[in-house]
Protein backbone atom coordinates (compact mmCIF):
# COMPACT_ATOMS: atom_id res chain seq x y z
CA UNK A 1 0.00 0.00 0.00
CA UNK A 2 1.28 3.54 -0.67
CA UNK A 3 0.69 6.46 1.65
CA UNK A 4 0.59 9.62 0.28
CA UNK A 5 0.73 12.31 3.50
CA UNK A 6 0.32 15.90 2.90
CA UNK A 7 -0.04 17.05 6.59
CA UNK A 8 2.85 17.88 8.99
CA UNK A 9 4.58 14.80 10.39
CA UNK A 10 2.68 15.73 13.98
CA UNK A 11 -0.61 16.32 12.62
CA UNK A 12 -3.75 14.34 13.30
CA UNK A 13 -3.76 13.03 10.07
CA UNK A 14 -0.20 11.99 10.27
CA UNK A 15 -1.16 10.22 13.31
CA UNK A 16 -3.98 8.60 11.72
CA UNK A 17 -1.51 6.87 9.01
CA UNK A 18 0.76 6.18 11.26
CA UNK A 19 -1.78 3.58 12.85
CA UNK A 20 -2.57 1.90 9.87
CA UNK A 21 0.45 1.82 8.11
CA UNK A 22 2.30 -1.80 8.46
CA UNK A 23 5.16 -3.60 7.12
CA UNK A 24 5.93 -3.60 3.58
CA UNK A 25 3.70 -0.03 3.14
CA UNK A 26 5.90 2.94 1.47
CA UNK A 27 4.72 6.41 2.48
CA UNK A 28 5.17 9.16 0.27
CA UNK A 29 6.12 13.17 2.13
CA UNK A 30 4.21 15.59 -0.30
CA UNK A 31 3.85 19.71 0.71
CA UNK A 32 4.00 20.24 4.11
CA UNK A 33 4.90 16.10 5.31
CA UNK A 34 7.83 16.91 4.33
CA UNK A 35 8.84 18.67 7.27
CA UNK A 36 9.64 15.42 8.42
CA UNK A 37 12.95 15.99 7.59
CA UNK A 38 13.10 18.40 10.78
CA UNK A 39 12.42 15.40 13.53
CA UNK A 40 14.09 12.60 13.82
CA UNK A 41 12.09 11.47 16.39
CA UNK A 42 9.37 11.48 14.28
CA UNK A 43 7.54 7.90 14.21
CA UNK A 44 7.23 7.21 11.27
CA UNK A 45 10.92 6.61 10.66
CA UNK A 46 11.15 3.72 12.89
CA UNK A 47 7.42 2.43 11.60
CA UNK A 48 8.36 2.88 7.96
CA UNK A 49 11.67 3.40 7.90
CA UNK A 50 13.83 2.24 4.86
CA UNK A 51 10.19 2.62 2.58
CA UNK A 52 9.73 6.56 2.91
CA UNK A 53 9.91 8.81 0.14
CA UNK A 54 10.40 12.77 -0.16
CA UNK A 55 8.45 14.62 -2.92
CA UNK A 56 12.22 16.51 -4.23
CA UNK A 57 10.32 19.89 -5.28
CA UNK A 58 8.26 19.68 -1.96
CA UNK A 59 11.25 19.79 0.04
CA UNK A 60 13.39 22.14 -2.36
CA UNK A 61 10.66 24.69 -2.20
CA UNK A 62 10.86 24.62 1.79
CA UNK A 63 14.67 24.50 1.64
CA UNK A 64 15.00 20.69 3.37
CA UNK A 65 16.04 18.88 0.02
CA UNK A 66 19.66 18.66 1.88
CA UNK A 67 18.10 17.27 5.02
CA UNK A 68 16.65 14.10 3.54
CA UNK A 69 20.42 12.28 2.92
CA UNK A 70 20.05 12.45 7.34
CA UNK A 71 16.81 10.56 7.62
CA UNK A 72 17.89 8.30 4.96
CA UNK A 73 14.25 8.92 3.25
CA UNK A 74 14.49 8.65 -0.82
CA UNK A 75 14.26 11.82 -2.29
CA UNK A 76 11.57 11.38 -5.71
CA UNK A 77 10.52 14.04 -8.61
CA UNK A 78 7.09 14.07 -10.19
CA UNK A 79 8.18 10.95 -12.53
CA UNK A 80 9.31 8.71 -9.27
CA UNK A 81 5.69 9.68 -7.57
CA UNK A 82 3.98 8.46 -10.78
CA UNK A 83 6.26 5.47 -10.52
CA UNK A 84 5.11 4.95 -7.21
CA UNK A 85 1.58 4.66 -8.04
CA UNK A 86 2.10 2.58 -10.68
CA UNK A 87 3.95 0.16 -8.28
CA UNK A 88 0.92 -0.09 -5.87
CA UNK A 89 -2.19 -1.37 -6.18
CA UNK A 90 -3.90 0.46 -2.65
CA UNK A 91 -3.02 4.19 -2.69
CA UNK A 92 -4.36 6.13 0.64
CA UNK A 93 -4.21 10.19 0.92
CA UNK A 94 -3.58 11.44 3.94
CA UNK A 95 -4.87 15.24 4.40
Amino acid sequence: MLHILNEPPYSEAAQQMLSTASAGDSVLLIEDAVQAVLHSDWQGWRAVGEQIFLLKEDAASRGLLFLAATTGAKVVDMDGFVALTEQHANIISWY
